[in-house]
């Protein structure tokens, strides 16, 4: 196939090229498990009591998420690939989505090839993309919205149209999960940097108040309309809202895979989603990022960030400070009850930073390396495919240790 010429077309040809490699790995195989799993017991539950006029028994993440699941269901009734149809899509969407965040913030296109080819290797981003939860939604919205803001920064006079494509996706965005928060901060934070004095024209004020409060406030109030045909009022929303906080800064529960916020990066504590051992067969899911990109998410970071003063380059500057600002507030967190795929959030903008250093360095006494890097975190995520997509693996092949204790896919004792 032969790409058309740089340029738009070009770039929303890759896009869609990456789109459809991301939609070979998530629609294939998507009803295994034939049951809910993981937090689906609550999520895919929640999708059906919308569609059925109940009172949803999950409550402590807001409700757009759980109405897209509810579509694929109401598609194609309560079976496990209609309930985690619309994840499969968002995961997909993603790849394209993000492609042309990292082709509009990256100054290379080969740069944003290699951001968007290791975020597709990643094994929380596939794992996500392919059970019913909340987490892709607010992930696809969030660089959706971060795509959004680039766009209008750059331009002399603010687009309206454009500014209401931010806040729409900053609407969805905070509408499915509360962590949105971070990305919602980060983005003002960046449009004020890249506008200056600008933003506070009277013009650019009030769209910023359209992009920032009224249309995510509007649309976050409008998710919660299919439990307010339900009988609720409004003062019931609020009061909805007051007892989610309650919920998450109290929650005193215990989890056999809870992993503290500072060790994500490292992988320490995994989740398992799904185990089953059956007629000598194993099938599980591990939500575990792709160790060749998660351990080098925090130096890549920093290497974004001082490169970025050094150079004065506000491109490795966004990257930097995007994982930072996605990631350390989890530090701040009143929750305690933390699972280390929560990272996934921060993950796209590591993938922006290892994408900006690997294409400074490709043509360089350093390509070799650059190129056995992204061979490696490819090669490691197609050693795990298995157990991120529930494969049948001999139980022999899963029971094998090499000398002094890891096995193929458990490298250290915390991974089971």
């Amino acid at each position: 196939m032969r790409l058309p010429p740089a340029g738009p077309r070009r770039d929303l040809v890759i896009a869609l090229l990456f789109a459809l490699v991301a939609a070979v790995f998530r629609f294939p195989g998507l009803a295994t498990p034939g049951e809910e799993y993981f937090d689906e017991v609550y999520h895919a539950k929640a999708a059906r009591q919308y569609l059925a006029g109940e009172q949803p028994t999950e409550w402590v993440h807001p409700p757009t998420a759980k109405l897209l699941i509810a579509v694929g269901v109401w598609a194609f009734g309560y079976k496990p690939w209609a309930w985690r149809m619309a994840p499969a899509i968002a995961g997909t969407l993603l790849a394209a989505v993000f492609y042309l965040l990292a082709r509009r913030l990256l100054r290379e296109e080969r740069a944003a090839v290699l951001a968007t080819v290791l975020l597709l290797a990643d094994g929380v981003y596939l794992v996500q993309s392919r059970i019913a939860m909340t987490n892709i939604f607010a992930v696809l919205f969030q660089v959706s919205a971060a795509l959004c803001l680039l766009r209008v920064v750059a331009e002399e006079r603010l687009p309206v149209g454009g500014m209401a494509l931010l806040g729409l996706a900053l609407g969805l965005a905070l509408s499915t999960r509360w962590t949105s928060l971070w990305a919602w901060g980060f983005l003002g934070l960046l449009f004020l940097v890249r506008r200056g004095r600008r933003a506070f024209t009277p013009r650019e004020l009030a769209l910023a108040a359209l992009s920032f409060v009224l249309l995510p406030a509007a649309l976050y109030l409008l998710s919660y309309v299919p439990w307010m045909m339900q009988g609720h009022g409004l003062t019931d929303v609020v009061r909805q809202q007051r007892d989610v906080w309650h919920y998450h800064a109290t929650l005193n529960a215990t989890h056999p895979y809870f992993s503290p916020w500072w060790t994500w990066p490292w992988l320490v504590r995994p989740t398992w989603y799904y185990y089953k051992s059956t007629d000598h067969v194993v099938r599980g899911i591990i939500a575990l990022g792709n160790p060749a990109l998660w351990w080098v998410s925090l130096p890549v970071t920093l290497w974004a960030i001082v490169a970025g003063f050094r150079w004065r380059d506000p491109r490795l500057l966004v990257s930097g400070f995007g994982f930072c600002l996605l990631y350390l507030p989890w530090g701040l967190s009143p929750r305690t009850l933390n699972f280390s795929h929560y990272l996934f959030e921060a993950i796209p903008y590591a993938c922006l930073s290892l994408g900006a250093l690997l294409d400074r360095e490709w043509d360089g006494q350093w390509g070799i390396f650059g190129r056995g890097y992204v061979a490696t975190v490819l090669a490691v995520f197609l050693l795990f495919l298995p157990f991120l997509t529930a494969l049948p693996v001999p139980e022999s092949l899963w029971a094998f240790r090499f000398p002094h204790g890891p096995g193929l896919w458990t490298w250290f004792r915390t991974w089971v």
